[in-house]
């Protein structure tokens, strides 16, 4: 009889110690600006017409050579969205509905254009036409900027402008390739 509740003992002590270690880390990051140790993957969309110029591939091979985000950085880079939508709005003439991801230019702007706005609202990094290795359509012109731990990348083609996403840095710490 006495074995039984040592065992017994045993056992609470294991199963105390083992959601012990499992709870912690989960109380910490809910009682800081740390976020919870999570796995995640990241799901994109793409669509293409014919004929198709290869955008959504390299969009996919920009996406697996960048670095992940935190919730955090994930967060803070999306709050700088907003500013890059009143730069394409109130610099570049756009009209850019707040559900969409697109916004609608009166005039295709040139590159000089794009990035004396972008400079102008304080967001640094390059802004250049697009190479057959970007992720962006053909011809379009490119725009990589830091948000934080973050990049913001997006593109204008032909009067159309994406809104950008955020994603990782790049392997050498750099928004675009240079």
């Amino acid at each position: 009889m006495r074995g039984r509740w040592v065992w017994l003992a045993l056992g609470a002590l294991l199963v105390i110690a083992g959601g012990s270690a499992v709870l912690v880390p989960l109380v910490r990051s809910a009682t800081s600006d740390e976020p919870a140790p999570t796995s995640s993957r990241q799901l994109m969309g793409c669509a293409e017409v014919l004929p198709s110029d290869g955008y959504c591939q390299r969009l996919a091979d920009d996406l697996a050579d960048r670095g992940s985000l935190t919730r955090i950085d994930q967060a803070e880079a999306e709050r700088l969205v907003d500013d890059l939508r009143a730069v394409f709005e109130d610099d570049l003439g756009g009209q850019c509905p707040p559900e969409g991801h697109f916004c609608v230019l009166a005039e295709p702007p040139t590159a000089e254009a794009v990035r004396a706005a972008l400079v102008a609202a304080g967001f640094t990094g390059p802004v250049r036409p697009a190479r057959y290795t970007d992720p962006a359509p053909a011809e379009a012109i490119i725009y990589g900027v830091h948000a934080g731990a973050a990049c913001l990348v997006g593109w204008v083609d032909r009067g159309t402008g994406s809104l950008p996403s955020p994603v990782g840095r790049r392997p050498d710490g750099s928004c675009l390739a240079p």
